[in-house]
């Protein structure tokens, strides 16, 4: 449940323009700014930082004369080195009927499939060389998680079960803890503690276990212990932006808020396409600009928060919450036009949102929408009743009618 604040201070205005975003020059606000306190980290469903959203890939370029399958081959390979599988996707894409006709090739578009945010796609391809009993760890984990992203975890365990039959390798089984991990019914993911456990005391314990393991007493709320497991896979692999992302989550939680700022910075600097960090940067920013009351130093961060959601929507076009933000500080901001195309989306993808549709509300009042305003609050107040705030409004509204 997200917590109101009301910042306290002077009246404060926003003065930035980001050409992507058309945020025109700010009119003054009369008023406190009023947001919605950021509850932390976006958290991914599942077990990795593999994309949640569906990748939105512009169309490949029609096959020409001169179609290299070398040349695409090499520049999906650079693109996923460089964590872009969205350009990755597309030029593998084009050259599908090569990738399958080879086992190699076979595992390396699997894995681009999977951080593209298609994991059926990943089952589909990954499934004609995973079955075998000579396949590498690291195709059946991918394997794993891309059923598990297609909604298939009790497939993703029982296949990690028939593989660790005849492997020994203990990421299979730090892999399954994870996937365990991650059930809703909180006596089910309990179950995830004593085979990590296993995991720790084998005596080689992997970066990604490690990984795997920090991730999951970050979501069990152990944020303390987290932390040192995500420190020793980062330590392990420094240059990991997911590690480093994710050691930065933590640091969030414990209130080390420099210290996040640091590591977010540090993960988008190697990959700068992780909408999930960029929004958590500007989660981040959002809070420190909701615990002061510098008026300067409120202009700044909400400043930097709209330039980090801002990247989030350049990454993931359809990224509902940071759309939301936008929206929300755009309403206080006086830009109420660009304000509801932002909510829109956002509501788009939060179908039934009452936050959003209460900034929606407050936008179409802004630009002289009544019918729309109070649409908005109609719906809410069949979705909460008791809704005081919109009720009051929905009233002084009509009364004005």
């Amino acid at each position: 449940m997200l917590v109101l604040l009301v910042l306290s201070g002077l009246a404060w205005y926003l003065f930035a323009t980001f050409g992507t975003m058309e945020i025109k020059k700010p009119q003054k606000i009369e008023q406190p700014a009023i947001f919605e306190m950021p509850p932390g980290p976006e958290e991914v469903p599942g077990i990795d930082d593999f994309s949640h959203h569906v990748a939105h890939e512009q169309a490949a370029e029609p096959v020409g004369d001169k179609f290299d399958e070398q040349a695409h081959l090499q520049l999906m390979r650079q693109n996923a080195s460089k964590y872009n599988y969205k350009q990755a996707y597309l030029h593998g894409a084009r050259i599908t009927g090569s990738l399958l006709a080879d086992k190699e090739l076979i595992a390396e578009w699997g894995k681009v499939l999977l951080e593209a945010g298609k994991p059926k796609d990943a089952v589909f391809v990954l499934q004609k060389i995973a079955l075998e009993d000579t396949v590498k760890s690291d195709v059946s984990i991918d394997m794993a998680f891309a059923m598990f992203y297609s909604g298939n975890a009790d497939g993703a365990i029982e296949f990690l079960d028939s593989k660790m039959q005849n492997n020994s390798d203990s990421d299979l089984l730090a892999a399954k803890a994870s996937i365990i991990g991650n059930n809703p019914d909180a006596k089910r993911s309990a179950a995830a503690d004593t085979i990590f456990l296993k995991c720790m005391k084998s005596g080689n314990v992997s970066p990604r276990a490690n990984y795997w393991h920090g991730r999951y007493l970050m979501e069990r709320g152990d944020y303390k212990n987290s932390k040192a497991y995500l420190e020793k896979a980062v330590k392990a692999k420094p240059n990991e932006p997911r590690y480093i992302a994710r050691l930065g989550m933590a640091e969030f939680y414990l209130k080390q808020d420099s210290n996040a700022e640091a590591l977010y910075k540090k993960a988008l600097n190697t990959n700068p396409y992780d909408y999930n960090t960029w929004f958590n940067l500007g989660e981040l920013y959002l809070s420190k600009a909701n615990e002061s009351i510098v008026r300067e130093d409120i202009l700044r961060k909400t400043k930097q928060a709209l330039e980090a959601y801002s990247m989030t929507i350049k990454n993931d076009s359809l990224h509902a919450k940071a759309h939301y933000r936008i929206g929300h500080i755009l309403n206080w901001n006086g830009q109420h036009k660009e304000a509801i195309k932002h909510l829109s989306i956002a509501l788009e993808n939060m179908s039934g949102n009452i936050p959003v549709m209460q900034q929606l509300s407050a936008a179409y009042i802004k630009v002289g929408d009544t019918a729309r305003a109070i649409g908005y609050l109609d719906v809410i107040l069949q979705i909460d009743p008791f809704n005081k705030v919109a009720a009051e409004e929905f009233n002084r509204i009509r009364g004005k009618r």
